[in-house]
């Protein structure tokens, strides 16, 4: 590869950048003006670890102006010198920064200078520019809510003369940079915050936005803030700006269902309403034929749905009919379309169906597509789609004209009719009422509450109960379908501890132990099932939670899940191994704190775990997963980083040897306190707000007065009490808390609600919550840790 240079070429930069050298060499310490320079110049940005993917693209070039006259030609960044050899680099890796006395190589041409060295690269920048920062700005990472951007920050740099000589260039003096970020484009239909503008020091070349919206373009600016020496205030000295999308996110909101207008034998006419994505462009919508049996009702597996041939080689009683092109605006309306056509869409081809009198469900699948990212959602359908509407009613025995008068009158009919009976119903309900309470005068307050206030539940989200397996067969075929998606992991791989019990539970009990993969020996746990002592009715829960759990990929914030081992008697799961709760750690950090401090723990590190846990069950969310056990005993803290770990699935571990097991109940919304079911991520939300309620006041107990069964907990709870405000919790975030535990589940936080104001309170912690004695008020203001209160015996 050859590059040929001009007779006589030069950049206008080498003389611009004497003038600058001049100019700055006058300002220097002395009061003495400098000689003018007349030599080119250029930066030396550093010594760094050679590259073995620049050696297929070496030059030659014995001085170090030459190379960056070729790199400049070919629009790169760097010059890269090693010896007599020249490369062009675009990145460099500041964790490859090494030693300057490494590069300890003369030029060939100019023995003043150096080219590399041993295992090691000189790399000069191709621009000089009198401004110190931020050079090369780009992105190293994108995800659906964070861009991290990343630059390359000109310290004290040297700026080098041709033939050896050296000047020192005193740049004005870097204090820190200001990032900011406007929204350009979006896709997303809700009002837009402002993002926060964030001040990181300037030693920093690396920074993640965080709290972004999916598919969305951002104006991205990192601007350098400079103080003058023997002046005051700070000016701008640089600024570099680009521009930067996000991933597209999981399709939301859910489509409307579509609804069945009519049917045949052959064939299902349905209605598709309009549909909107927030989260990305509307590229396609899946038509999914379901062959519904009311005796097992599961959803479908998203990795085994796939064309009508598919669904026949598998067995599976769903499939994909069609596929639309929703690329164009006028795409996106109400239309009708007729599954079991017999005609081809997109990939797939709409086959009548083969089944006469069958249950059918038709669902749907959104899929979003940018940049080669895809995500998909399905709304599965339900029985609503079948319901008829008045407008579907047809009076062919009517003139045309006449056809909507008549409707009219009906429906004025039906309506009256149902006015009159809510009016009979009313007063008969308020007779029986106002007699009731004559009845019961004398031993009862005028304004005492005669009935509960949580008469309903209108979450919205509210989870069936589990399909109970039909035999014996059928639980362990369902059973043989979820295993197959696991990791399989041989016996011979696993060594038990028996005797370390540390969890029991309607499945089996929980044991330590080791776990072999890949020549690597790790802490797990594992759950030990014996298959032929579950019921019926625990075999159904044991489906459920695989179910959920094949729906969860590997989170830094969820326990891992190695696989599943068997035996010819038992059956194993296993798992990451954690030993040190939540709760344990938070209490433990009362007692080793200063004697200036309530806790050893930092408030930034309290609502780092605040927001972990939050992202935790935002990701659980998104996986369709409902948790229905949160509490601190089921949340870990990692030794290494103190990072929480959320375990989802079995029973909580024990408290101590005694095998004293955790009682759940103070944890759980009053909707699960009433009906002891009604599991929702509504009621996860609740659950949240009280484990970090806990961590703030470092392990506290939830109602710690309201001691007794879940029937005082709920009328504590329906009397509008909430854990108390410690007094150095302050109003934010307590109020963060407080619309989680909203009666109502509908009107709760969602998870993403809490994730984001934990995230805008972490620019300031001590804002938020202050761990100091003196803040707090006095030495006795810790909420009381009561064990006693949170655990229920464990028979052998």
């Amino acid at each position: 590869m050859e590059f040929g240079l001009r007779s006589g070429h030069r950049p206008f930069r080498f003389g611009l950048s004497s003038c600058l050298v001049a100019m700055y060499l006058s300002l220097l310490p002395g009061g003495a003006p400098a000689p003018q320079v007349a030599t080119p110049a250029y930066y030396y940005v550093g010594c760094y670890t050679a590259r073995t993917d620049l050696l297929h693209e070496s030059v030659y070039a014995k001085t170090p102006q030459t190379c960056i006259e070729i790199c400049e030609h070919q629009g790169h960044h760097y010059a890269v010198l090693a010896s007599e050899k020249c490369f062009c680099a675009n990145l460099l890796e500041p964790q490859e920064l090494q030693d300057d006395q490494l590069c300890n190589t003369r030029c060939l041409a100019n023995k003043a200078q150096y080219c590399g060295g041993i295992g090691v690269h000189s790399y000069y920048s191709t621009a000089v520019s009198k401004q110190p920062a931020p050079h090369h700005l780009r992105i190293s990472n994108r995800t659906e809510n964070s861009l991290t951007l990343q630059w390359d920050a000109y310290e004290a740099r040297k700026l080098l003369l041709a033939g050896g000589a050296e000047a020192v260039l005193p740049i004005q003096l870097l204090d820190n940079f200001l990032i900011q970020a406007q929204v350009v484009r979006t896709y997303s239909s809700l009002p837009a915050f402002p993002q926060p503008e964030f001040m990181v020091q300037s030693t920093e070349t690396q920074f993640e936005l965080t709290d972004l919206q999916p598919a969305t373009m951002y104006n991205i600016s990192v601007r350098a803030k400079c103080r003058v020496p023997q002046q005051t205030g700070q000016s701008e000295c640089g600024q570099a700006s680009l521009e930067a999308i996000t991933e597209v996110g999981d399709p939301s909101p859910a489509p409307p269902p579509p609804k069945i207008v009519s049917r045949t034998d052959r064939t299902v006419t349905i209605e598709l309403s309009p549909i909107r994505n927030d989260n990305g462009p509307l590229s396609t919508l899946l038509i999914i034929v379901e062959y519904v049996d009311n005796a097992l009702s599961q959803p479908f597996d998203s990795q085994l749905l796939g064309s009508w041939q598919q669904a026949q080689q598998d067995g599976v009683p769903y499939y994909i009919a069609a596929e639309l092109d929703y690329d164009r605006p006028e795409d996106n309306r109400t239309r009708h379309f007729i599954v079991g056509d017999g005609k081809r869409y997109g990939r797939f081809s709409n086959k009548p169906l083969d089944q006469q009198n069958a249950h059918v469900h038709i669902s749907l699948g959104v899929v979003s597509t940018l940049e080669g990212v895809t995500k998909t959602l399905y709304s599965r359908g339900t029985h609503d789609q079948h319901v008829t509407s008045l407008d579907d009613f047809s009076y062919a025995t009517f003139d045309k004209g006449q056809s909507s008068v008549v409707a009219l009158a009906v429906t004025c009919v039906i309506f009256g009719t149902c006015l009159l009976i809510s009016l009979i119903a009313y007063f008969y309900l308020r007779y029986k009422t106002c007699r009731g309470r004559r009845l019961t005068r004398g031993n009862t307050h005028e304004m005492t509450l005669q009935t509960p206030i949580i008469e309903r539940e209108n979450n919205g989200y509210l989870v069936e109960d589990d399909p109970v397996p039909n035999s014996p067969e059928n639980f362990k075929q369902q059973l043989q379908q979820l295993v197959e998606g696991f990791e399989r992991i041989p016996r011979s791989g696993l060594r038990l501890n028996v005797n370390d019990v540390i969890g029991d539970g309607r499945f089996g009990e929980i044991i330590t132990g080791k776990v072999s993969t890949n020549d690597l020996a790790k802490d797990c746990t594992l759950h030990v099932l014996c298959l032929d002592d579950l019921n019926s009715t625990t075999q159904a829960q044991l489906l459920r939670e695989l179910r959920q759990l094949s729906h969860l990929k590997r989170h830094d914030h969820v326990l891992d899940f190695y696989g599943v081992s068997a035996s010819p008697d038992w059956f194993y799961l296993i798992f990451e191994q954690q030993r040190v709760s939540l709760k344990r750690r938070l209490v433990e950090s009362r007692l080793m704190a200063p004697s200036q401090r309530l806790t050893s723990l930092s408030e930034q590190l309290v609502l780092q775990w605040i927001y972990e846990l939050a992202s935790a069950m935002s990701y659980l969310l998104s996986c369709q997963v409902v948790h229905r056990q949160l509490c601190s005993h089921s949340v870990f803290v990692t030794s290494g980083e103190s990072k929480l770990k959320l375990s989802v699935f079995g029973p909580l571990q024990y408290m101590n040897s005694s095998r004293q097991q955790p009682d759940q109940s103070r944890w759980l919304a009053p909707e699960v306190l009433r009906h002891q079911h009604h599991h929702s991520t509504r009621s996860d939300v609740w659950s949240l707000a009280c484990v970090a309620w806990e961590c703030c006041s470092l392990g506290g107990t939830p109602y710690a007065n309201a001691v007794g069964t879940n029937h005082q907990l709920l009328e504590a709870i329906r009397a509008a009490v909430r854990p108390a405000q410690p007094a150095y919790v302050y109003g934010d975030l307590y109020q963060l808390l407080l619309n989680c535990w909203q009666l109502e589940p509908s009107e709760r936080s969602s998870c993403e609600d809490v994730a984001f104001g934990v995230r805008q309170l972490m620019t300031s912690p001590r804002h938020a919550l202050s761990f100091d004695r003196v803040a707090a008020g006095g030495l006795d203001t810790l909420p009381p840790y009561l064990p006693q209160l949170e655990t229920i015996a464990v028979m052998g």
